[in-house]
Protein backbone atom coordinates (compact mmCIF):
# COMPACT_ATOMS: atom_id res chain seq x y z
CA UNK A 1 0.00 0.00 0.00
CA UNK A 2 1.10 3.81 -0.59
CA UNK A 3 1.99 5.24 2.31
CA UNK A 4 2.75 9.30 3.03
CA UNK A 5 5.70 10.25 0.69
CA UNK A 6 7.10 12.76 3.40
CA UNK A 7 5.05 12.77 6.66
CA UNK A 8 3.11 10.75 8.42
CA UNK A 9 -0.05 12.70 9.95
CA UNK A 10 -0.65 10.88 13.17
CA UNK A 11 -1.53 13.96 14.98
CA UNK A 12 -4.87 13.04 13.14
CA UNK A 13 -5.66 10.32 15.24
CA UNK A 14 -4.02 11.52 18.71
CA UNK A 15 -7.07 11.76 20.54
CA UNK A 16 -8.46 8.96 19.62
CA UNK A 17 -4.90 6.82 19.87
CA UNK A 18 -6.01 4.13 22.95
CA UNK A 19 -9.95 3.91 21.63
CA UNK A 20 -10.83 1.61 19.56
CA UNK A 21 -14.42 0.97 17.91
CA UNK A 22 -16.34 -1.46 20.35
CA UNK A 23 -19.73 -2.45 18.97
CA UNK A 24 -22.16 -4.42 21.66
CA UNK A 25 -23.71 -7.15 19.89
CA UNK A 26 -21.85 -8.23 16.59
CA UNK A 27 -22.64 -11.22 15.02
CA UNK A 28 -20.15 -13.72 14.74
CA UNK A 29 -19.39 -14.67 11.36
CA UNK A 30 -16.83 -16.68 9.41
CA UNK A 31 -16.07 -15.87 6.00
CA UNK A 32 -14.69 -18.69 3.26
CA UNK A 33 -11.39 -17.94 1.86
CA UNK A 34 -9.25 -19.70 0.04
CA UNK A 35 -4.94 -18.95 -0.30
CA UNK A 36 -3.46 -16.36 -2.65
CA UNK A 37 -0.45 -14.60 -3.92
CA UNK A 38 0.31 -12.27 -1.06
CA UNK A 39 -1.29 -8.59 -1.24
CA UNK A 40 1.34 -6.04 -1.17
CA UNK A 41 -0.21 -2.93 -2.43
CA UNK A 42 -2.99 -1.26 -3.82
CA UNK A 43 -4.58 2.25 -5.14
CA UNK A 44 -8.44 2.46 -5.42
CA UNK A 45 -8.65 0.68 -8.82
CA UNK A 46 -5.96 -1.82 -8.83
CA UNK A 47 -4.37 -4.85 -6.35
CA UNK A 48 -0.41 -5.70 -6.80
CA UNK A 49 0.47 -9.42 -5.46
CA UNK A 50 3.54 -11.08 -4.31
CA UNK A 51 5.59 -14.22 -3.76
CA UNK A 52 9.06 -14.93 -2.44
CA UNK A 53 11.49 -17.33 -3.31
CA UNK A 54 14.56 -18.07 -1.12
CA UNK A 55 17.46 -19.23 -2.56
CA UNK A 56 20.58 -20.17 -0.85
CA UNK A 57 19.43 -17.69 2.03
CA UNK A 58 18.75 -15.12 -0.78
CA UNK A 59 15.85 -13.73 -1.79
CA UNK A 60 13.64 -12.51 -4.21
CA UNK A 61 10.41 -11.10 -4.30
CA UNK A 62 8.49 -11.03 -7.54
CA UNK A 63 5.12 -8.95 -7.98
CA UNK A 64 1.92 -9.68 -9.71
CA UNK A 65 -1.76 -8.32 -11.14
CA UNK A 66 -4.72 -9.43 -10.10
CA UNK A 67 -5.18 -11.94 -13.22
CA UNK A 68 -1.83 -13.55 -12.63
CA UNK A 69 0.26 -11.28 -15.08
CA UNK A 70 4.51 -11.08 -13.76
CA UNK A 71 4.96 -7.64 -13.46
CA UNK A 72 8.35 -8.46 -11.92
CA UNK A 73 9.36 -4.88 -9.53
CA UNK A 74 6.93 -3.16 -10.77
CA UNK A 75 3.40 -2.25 -8.97
CA UNK A 76 0.20 -2.11 -10.76
CA UNK A 77 -1.39 2.07 -10.65
CA UNK A 78 -3.75 1.63 -13.16
CA UNK A 79 -5.86 -0.97 -15.66
CA UNK A 80 -3.08 -1.13 -17.75
CA UNK A 81 -0.03 0.37 -16.05
CA UNK A 82 2.58 -0.38 -13.17
CA UNK A 83 5.00 1.75 -12.27
CA UNK A 84 8.97 1.30 -11.01
CA UNK A 85 10.19 4.31 -9.90
CA UNK A 86 10.63 6.64 -12.99
CA UNK A 87 9.62 3.58 -15.00
CA UNK A 88 6.18 3.29 -16.50
CA UNK A 89 5.26 -1.08 -17.54
CA UNK A 90 2.40 -0.85 -20.28
CA UNK A 91 1.21 -4.18 -19.54
CA UNK A 92 -0.47 -5.59 -23.09
CA UNK A 93 2.54 -4.85 -24.53
CA UNK A 94 4.97 -5.59 -22.32
CA UNK A 95 6.98 -2.25 -22.79
CA UNK A 96 8.56 0.32 -20.36
CA UNK A 97 8.87 3.42 -20.60
CA UNK A 98 11.45 5.71 -19.11
CA UNK A 99 10.03 9.01 -16.98
CA UNK A 100 11.28 12.01 -16.11
CA UNK A 101 10.20 11.39 -12.59
CA UNK A 102 8.99 9.09 -10.00
CA UNK A 103 5.39 8.24 -10.73
CA UNK A 104 2.72 8.68 -8.43
CA UNK A 105 -0.90 8.16 -10.33
CA UNK A 106 -1.46 7.11 -14.39
CA UNK A 107 -4.64 6.87 -16.95
CA UNK A 108 -4.42 5.60 -20.12
CA UNK A 109 -7.31 6.80 -22.66
CA UNK A 110 -6.23 4.94 -26.03
CA UNK A 111 -2.55 5.96 -26.90
CA UNK A 112 -2.21 9.16 -24.29
CA UNK A 113 -1.11 8.57 -21.20
CA UNK A 114 -1.77 11.63 -18.35
CA UNK A 115 0.59 11.11 -15.71
CA UNK A 116 0.68 12.49 -12.13
CA UNK A 117 4.57 12.53 -10.68
CA UNK A 118 5.84 12.06 -6.93
CA UNK A 119 7.32 15.71 -6.73
CA UNK A 120 4.07 17.10 -8.05
CA UNK A 121 4.74 17.53 -11.61
CA UNK A 122 2.32 16.04 -14.73
CA UNK A 123 2.57 15.60 -18.10
CA UNK A 124 0.79 13.95 -20.83
CA UNK A 125 3.11 10.89 -22.88
CA UNK A 126 1.98 9.77 -26.47
CA UNK A 127 2.36 6.03 -26.98
CA UNK A 128 2.00 7.05 -30.84
CA UNK A 129 4.61 9.99 -30.91
CA UNK A 130 6.39 7.67 -28.16
CA UNK A 131 7.29 11.21 -26.01
CA UNK A 132 6.21 13.40 -23.58
CA UNK A 133 3.38 15.90 -25.20
CA UNK A 134 2.37 18.00 -22.63
CA UNK A 135 4.39 18.47 -18.89
CA UNK A 136 4.42 21.13 -16.29
CA UNK A 137 5.39 21.29 -13.16
CA UNK A 138 3.58 21.84 -10.08
CA UNK A 139 3.12 23.95 -7.22
CA UNK A 140 5.09 22.23 -3.82
CA UNK A 141 3.87 19.69 -2.37
CA UNK A 142 4.85 18.47 1.35
CA UNK A 143 3.11 15.56 1.60
CA UNK A 144 0.59 12.77 -0.30
CA UNK A 145 -1.51 10.14 1.18
CA UNK A 146 -2.23 6.63 -0.13
CA UNK A 147 -5.33 5.69 -2.13
CA UNK A 148 -5.20 9.80 -4.02
CA UNK A 149 -6.81 10.14 -7.19
CA UNK A 150 -5.97 8.95 -10.79
CA UNK A 151 -6.21 11.83 -14.06
CA UNK A 152 -9.41 11.90 -15.43
CA UNK A 153 -10.27 12.24 -19.25
CA UNK A 154 -13.73 13.97 -19.33
CA UNK A 155 -15.71 15.83 -21.86
CA UNK A 156 -12.37 16.91 -23.92
CA UNK A 157 -10.52 17.57 -20.75
CA UNK A 158 -7.82 16.20 -19.02
CA UNK A 159 -7.88 17.06 -15.26
CA UNK A 160 -4.96 16.23 -13.27
CA UNK A 161 -5.84 15.44 -8.82
CA UNK A 162 -2.22 17.32 -8.01
CA UNK A 163 -0.54 16.86 -4.46
CA UNK A 164 -1.07 20.03 -2.93
CA UNK A 165 -4.99 20.26 -3.68
CA UNK A 166 -5.23 21.57 -6.94
CA UNK A 167 -6.69 20.27 -10.33
CA UNK A 168 -4.69 20.93 -13.19
CA UNK A 169 -7.24 21.14 -16.43
CA UNK A 170 -5.82 20.34 -19.92
CA UNK A 171 -7.38 20.52 -23.35
CA UNK A 172 -7.29 17.37 -24.55
CA UNK A 173 -7.79 18.07 -27.89
CA UNK A 174 -4.73 20.80 -28.22
CA UNK A 175 -2.73 19.04 -24.88
CA UNK A 176 -2.56 22.48 -23.81
CA UNK A 177 -3.32 23.95 -20.49
CA UNK A 178 -6.40 25.60 -19.34
CA UNK A 179 -6.63 26.43 -15.87
CA UNK A 180 -6.51 25.39 -11.72
CA UNK A 181 -8.80 24.54 -9.73
CA UNK A 182 -7.50 25.02 -6.35
CA UNK A 183 -10.00 24.02 -3.93
CA UNK A 184 -7.05 23.50 -0.85
CA UNK A 185 -6.70 26.48 1.40
CA UNK A 186 -4.47 23.97 3.65
CA UNK A 187 -0.54 23.93 3.48
CA UNK A 188 -0.23 20.19 4.79
CA UNK A 189 -1.31 17.08 3.82
CA UNK A 190 -4.37 18.01 1.62
CA UNK A 191 -3.78 16.30 -2.04
CA UNK A 192 -6.45 15.09 -3.85
CA UNK A 193 -8.12 12.36 -2.80
CA UNK A 194 -11.51 11.97 -4.65
CA UNK A 195 -12.12 12.85 -8.51
CA UNK A 196 -14.55 11.59 -9.69
CA UNK A 197 -18.41 11.99 -12.30
CA UNK A 198 -21.65 10.91 -10.38
CA UNK A 199 -24.84 11.41 -11.81
CA UNK A 200 -23.29 13.83 -14.79
CA UNK A 201 -21.47 16.20 -11.99
CA UNK A 202 -17.65 16.50 -11.49
CA UNK A 203 -16.71 15.79 -7.81
CA UNK A 204 -13.06 16.45 -6.41
CA UNK A 205 -12.09 16.22 -2.58
CA UNK A 206 -9.03 16.56 -0.09
CA UNK A 207 -9.14 15.57 3.07
CA UNK A 208 -10.16 18.29 4.64
CA UNK A 209 -13.50 18.90 2.03
CA UNK A 210 -15.25 17.83 -0.92
CA UNK A 211 -16.52 20.21 -3.71
CA UNK A 212 -18.95 19.78 -6.42
CA UNK A 213 -17.43 21.24 -9.51
CA UNK A 214 -19.42 23.84 -11.83
CA UNK A 215 -18.20 26.23 -14.61
CA UNK A 216 -20.91 28.74 -12.23
CA UNK A 217 -20.63 27.93 -9.22
CA UNK A 218 -19.01 25.21 -6.27
CA UNK A 219 -20.95 23.32 -3.70
CA UNK A 220 -18.27 22.36 -0.55
CA UNK A 221 -19.06 20.43 1.83
CA UNK A 222 -16.35 20.13 4.78
CA UNK A 223 -15.06 17.39 7.21
CA UNK A 224 -12.36 15.45 8.04
CA UNK A 225 -12.23 12.89 4.98
CA UNK A 226 -10.96 9.28 5.35
CA UNK A 227 -12.58 7.71 2.46
CA UNK A 228 -15.05 8.24 -0.32
CA UNK A 229 -16.91 6.10 -2.37
CA UNK A 230 -20.03 6.77 -4.94
CA UNK A 231 -22.81 4.60 -5.10
CA UNK A 232 -26.38 4.88 -7.51
CA UNK A 233 -26.00 8.95 -7.46
CA UNK A 234 -25.10 9.44 -3.73
CA UNK A 235 -21.83 9.80 -2.04
CA UNK A 236 -21.01 8.03 1.23
CA UNK A 237 -18.20 9.59 3.33
CA UNK A 238 -16.01 7.78 6.19
CA UNK A 239 -14.24 10.20 8.18
CA UNK A 240 -11.89 10.19 10.60
CA UNK A 241 -14.03 10.24 13.84
CA UNK A 242 -15.77 7.18 12.38
CA UNK A 243 -18.75 8.63 11.35
CA UNK A 244 -20.70 7.47 7.83
CA UNK A 245 -22.19 10.41 5.89
CA UNK A 246 -24.70 10.12 3.33
CA UNK A 247 -24.98 12.93 0.71
CA UNK A 248 -26.58 13.47 -2.50
CA UNK A 249 -25.55 14.64 -5.47
CA UNK A 250 -25.55 18.37 -4.62
CA UNK A 251 -23.58 17.91 -1.55
CA UNK A 252 -26.75 17.68 0.67
CA UNK A 253 -26.45 15.42 3.59
CA UNK A 254 -29.19 12.79 4.16
CA UNK A 255 -28.42 10.75 6.78
CA UNK A 256 -25.25 10.01 9.32
CA UNK A 257 -24.20 7.41 11.31
CA UNK A 258 -21.58 7.56 13.94
CA UNK A 259 -19.78 4.90 15.26
CA UNK A 260 -17.26 5.99 17.84
CA UNK A 261 -13.62 5.68 17.23
CA UNK A 262 -14.12 3.36 14.55
CA UNK A 263 -11.34 3.57 11.79
CA UNK A 264 -11.83 2.36 8.26
CA UNK A 265 -10.37 0.72 5.59
CA UNK A 266 -10.99 1.20 1.96
CA UNK A 267 -14.67 0.86 1.30
CA UNK A 268 -16.12 -1.54 -1.21
CA UNK A 269 -19.65 -2.21 -2.95
CA UNK A 270 -20.79 -5.96 -2.74
CA UNK A 271 -24.43 -6.85 -4.49
CA UNK A 272 -26.06 -3.78 -3.58
CA UNK A 273 -24.30 -3.23 -0.11
CA UNK A 274 -21.12 -0.95 0.97
CA UNK A 275 -18.63 -3.03 2.92
CA UNK A 276 -15.75 -2.08 5.14
CA UNK A 277 -13.40 -3.35 7.63
CA UNK A 278 -12.52 -1.45 10.77
CA UNK A 279 -8.85 -1.46 11.77
CA UNK A 280 -9.65 -3.80 15.30
CA UNK A 281 -11.00 -6.62 12.51
CA UNK A 282 -14.95 -6.14 12.37
CA UNK A 283 -16.58 -6.49 9.30
CA UNK A 284 -19.53 -4.10 8.77
CA UNK A 285 -22.34 -4.41 6.15
CA UNK A 286 -23.86 -0.59 4.90
CA UNK A 287 -27.17 -0.77 3.32
CA UNK A 288 -27.63 2.31 0.92
CA UNK A 289 -30.00 4.27 3.75
CA UNK A 290 -26.95 3.09 6.54
CA UNK A 291 -28.36 0.35 8.69
CA UNK A 292 -25.34 -1.21 9.42
CA UNK A 293 -24.75 -4.59 10.86
CA UNK A 294 -21.43 -5.82 12.50
CA UNK A 295 -19.71 -9.20 12.63
CA UNK A 296 -16.97 -10.10 14.01
CA UNK A 297 -14.63 -12.45 12.51
CA UNK A 298 -11.58 -12.49 14.05
CA UNK A 299 -9.87 -13.17 10.76
CA UNK A 300 -7.94 -10.30 9.68
CA UNK A 301 -4.42 -9.12 9.92
CA UNK A 302 -5.26 -5.24 9.91
CA UNK A 303 -1.67 -4.80 10.66
CA UNK A 304 -1.25 -5.75 6.80
CA UNK A 305 -2.75 -4.36 4.20
CA UNK A 306 -6.23 -5.20 3.22
CA UNK A 307 -7.99 -4.51 0.32
CA UNK A 308 -11.97 -4.94 -0.59
CA UNK A 309 -12.94 -5.25 -3.91
CA UNK A 310 -16.33 -6.12 -5.24
CA UNK A 311 -17.39 -9.16 -2.65
CA UNK A 312 -13.62 -10.15 -2.12
CA UNK A 313 -10.93 -8.92 0.81
CA UNK A 314 -7.57 -9.28 -0.31
CA UNK A 315 -5.42 -9.90 3.10
CA UNK A 316 -2.10 -10.96 3.67
CA UNK A 317 -1.93 -14.58 1.86
CA UNK A 318 -5.87 -15.29 1.70
CA UNK A 319 -8.94 -13.71 -0.92
CA UNK A 320 -12.18 -13.78 1.51
CA UNK A 321 -15.56 -14.47 -0.01
CA UNK A 322 -18.14 -12.24 1.67
CA UNK A 323 -20.83 -13.24 -0.32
Amino acid sequence: MRYFLFLIPVFLFLGCANKEFEPKNPISRELPYKNHKTLYDYTKTTETFKTSKFNFGFGKTIFYDEKGHKLGKFKKIAKNLASYDEKLLIIDENKTIKMPYMIYSATQNKDKIALVFENNAYGLYSLKQHKMIFFQKGGDAIAAQYLGASPVFYQGLILYPLLNGNIAVIDAKTDNFIRNIDISNETIIDNIIFLKIVNNNLFMATPKKIVLFNPNFLITYKDEIKHIISYKNNLYIFNVEGKIIKLNSNLKKLKEKNLPFADFFAPGICRGNIYTVTSNGYLLKITPDLSITVYKTNQFNTSEPLRIKGCKIYNQDKVFFIE
